[in-house]
C-alpha cells in the first residue's frame, strides 16, 4: 500500500510538472524561467525585469536550459580612412581646399588655422608662419584613422609694399628752388638761353623723373613740368616757371651781388652813356665843321682884297 502511494505520488507530480517541462519556456530578462509563458508577452515575466522574443529557451529534463539572452560578441569596426580637410583659414580667413592652394598677401606673418572632416584623423601644420619676400610653400600632413597619409601644400606669395614717396629737391643753376602748391617762382633767363640747368635729388631712389618742356624756350612765359614717378605709379608734378627776356643781358659786367635787376638797369645806363657819347660826337663835329667853314671865308676874303 505505501509502495502505491509513493508511485502515486510521484505519478502526479511528474504529470503536474510536464506541461511546465514543455510549454514553459521562457526565461526572463533577470535570467528566472517563467512558471506559465510559453511566449513572451505583455504581463510575462512582469515581476522579474519583462521579456523578450529572443529571450526563450526549449529545456527537457529537470534543471537543464539554454538561454539565448546573451548578447553575441560584437564586431569591431574598420578605421577611418579618411584625409580631406573640412577647413583651412589664414587669419580668420577661410581658404578654398584644394591639393596645391594659393594665397597672396603683404604680411610679415600669418596665422593657419587646418581641420580635418574626420575627428580621428590627425593633422600636422603649423600655426603661425613668418614670410620671406616671394613664394612661400607650407606643407599640411593628414594621417588618417588607418594610418593613410595625405599631403597638402598651402603656396603663398609675400608681395612686396611699394613706395609712395614722391619728395623731391631740384635745382636750377645748383640753386635749390622753394616750391608753393607745387609751384615755383618765376625765373628770369636771357634771351640767348633755350633751357636751363635742373638738377635734382630724390628722397627715394626706386622713384623715377621725368623733365618736360625745358627744350626750346620762348620768350614770355614758360612752364618746365619735373614729373616724379613713385614706386607705386603715384604721379607728383613740379611746375618752374621761367620768364625768357627779350633782350640780351650782358653778364660779363655784373658784379656777384648784383640782382637780375640791378643787371637791366646796368644794361640800360650803359646803352644811355652811348647814346650821349654818340650825340656828343655829332656836335662837336658840327662845331668844328662850322669853325672851319668860317676860317676860309675869312681868309678867302682877305685874299680877295
Amino acid at each position: 500500500m505505501k509502495k502505491f502511494i509513493l508511485v502515486f505520488n510521484f505519478g502526479l507530480i511528474m504529470l503536474i510538472s510536464y506541461p511546465l517541462n514543455v510549454w514553459a519556456n521562457i526565461v526572463c530578462n533577470d535570467g528566472t524561467i517563467s512558471p506559465s509563458c510559453s511566449d513572451c508577452h505583455r504581463g510575462c515575466c512582469s515581476k522579474h525585469g519583462g521579456c523578450s522574443s529572443n529571450g526563450s529557451s526549449s529545456f527537457s529534463g529537470g534543471n537543464t536550459y539554454s538561454s539565448s539572452n546573451k548578447k553575441p560578441a560584437s564586431q569591431e569596426q574598420p578605421k577611418s580612412s579618411d584625409t580631406t580637410l573640412k577647413k583651412v583659414t589664414i587669419d580668420n580667413e577661410n581658404i578654398p581646399i584644394s591639393n596645391n592652394m594659393v594665397y597672396s598677401t603683404t604680411k610679415e606673418g600669418i596665422n593657419l588655422l587646418v581641420l580635418a572632416n574626420d575627428s580621428k584623423a590627425k593633422v600636422e601644420y603649423p600655426n603661425k608662419v613668418n614670410l620671406i619676400d616671394g613664394k612661400n610653400v607650407i606643407s599640411i600632413l593628414v594621417t588618417a584613422e588607418n594610418g593613410n597619409v595625405k599631403k597638402y601644400n598651402l603656396n603663398i606669395t609675400k608681395e612686396k609694399i611699394l613706395s609712395n614717396n614722391k619728395n623731391i629737391k631740384i635745382f636750377v643753376n645748383s640753386k635749390e628752388i622753394i616750391f608753393a602748391n607745387f609751384k615755383s617762382e618765376v625765373i628770369n633767363v636771357n634771351s640767348n638761353e633755350n633751357s636751363i640747368d635742373i638738377t635734382y635729388d630724390l628722397e627715394d631712389s626706386n622713384a623715377n623723373v621725368e623733365i618736360i618742356g625745358n627744350n626750346n624756350l620762348k620768350v614770355g612765359y614758360n612752364e618746365i613740368i619735373v614729373k616724379v614717378i613713385a614706386e607705386n605709379k603715384e604721379e607728383q608734378e613740379y611746375v618752374i616757371v621761367v620768364e625768357k627776356e627779350e633782350y640780351e643781358i650782358n653778364k660779363g659786367e655784373v658784379k656777384d651781388n648784383e640782382t637780375e635787376l640791378d643787371t637791366i638797369n646796368h644794361a640800360a645806363l650803359t646803352y644811355d652813356m652811348q647814346t650821349k657819347k654818340d650825340e656828343n660826337s655829332f656836335l662837336f663835329t658840327c662845331l668844328l665843321f662850322g669853325f672851319c667853314s668860317s676860317l676860309v671865308c675869312f681868309v678867302y676874303k682877305k685874299l680877295k682884297k
